[in-house]
């Protein structure tokens, strides 16, 4: 098949799913998730997963189509345009977040304190129980069983790409209710200090 006859297929695509028609979706996601995959690796950051870019590329272009924006055509470049938005987006966000452990350990000589250790996985914990069920069970398969999104997908009543970005955004959310985890014992410390 030719550029110009998939170009062509594309429109067609895109008018359909304009018009609702799922399927089509279905169809511009086997398309062209391989290329999609291949460009978001060729320009990969550490820390983020290049499924989780795949399936936040296409979730914005839905989004985008179905309210009458999105491609028109050239459905390529447009995608490329949106990973490369993806990353920056996601990358500036990790400059204003806090080290994780792993990276951490990277810059500092490993301590063999108990206490902290214990300390930390309090905090985990409480953190995430915190979180929705529904992210506490995703994070579970895919960060402690280590499943891929699209094999739990269809266990999760959930499409591969849905999966992955309930994936992501429960990794988001334990990150934010770790950080305020945190800070409860900070706020708490300076009360006491205030007080003294």
């Amino acid at each position: 098949m030719g550029a110009d006859q998939v170009a062509s297929d594309d429109v067609v695509l895109l008018g359909r799913l304009r018009d609702g028609d799922d399927a089509a979706f279905g169809e511009l996601y086997r398309r062209h998730s391989p290329m999609v995959r291949r460009f978001a690796l060729s320009m990969q950051r550490p820390g983020i997963d290049v499924d989780d870019v795949v399936a936040e590329v296409f979730l914005r272009v839905l989004r985008a189509v179905r309210s009458g924006r999105g491609p028109r055509d050239a459905v390529r470049t447009y995608l490329f345009t949106v990973v490369r938005r993806v990353l920056a987006e996601w990358v500036a966000a990790r400059r204003d977040e806090l080290m994780n452990s792993d990276e951490l350990g990277e810059h500092v000589p490993r301590q063999g304190d108990h206490q902290v250790t214990q300390a930390e996985r309090e905090l985990l914990a409480r953190a995430f129980s915190r979180l929705p069920a529904r992210w506490r069970e995703v994070l579970w398969r895919t960060e402690v069983e280590g499943h891929r999104p699209a094999s739990i997908a269809r266990q999760l009543g959930l499409t591969p790409n849905a999966t992955a970005v309930l994936a992501h955004r429960a990794r988001r959310g334990l990150r934010e209710a770790y950080h305020q985890a945190s800070e409860v014992p900070v706020a708490r410390a300076r009360r006491c200090l205030r007080r003294v």
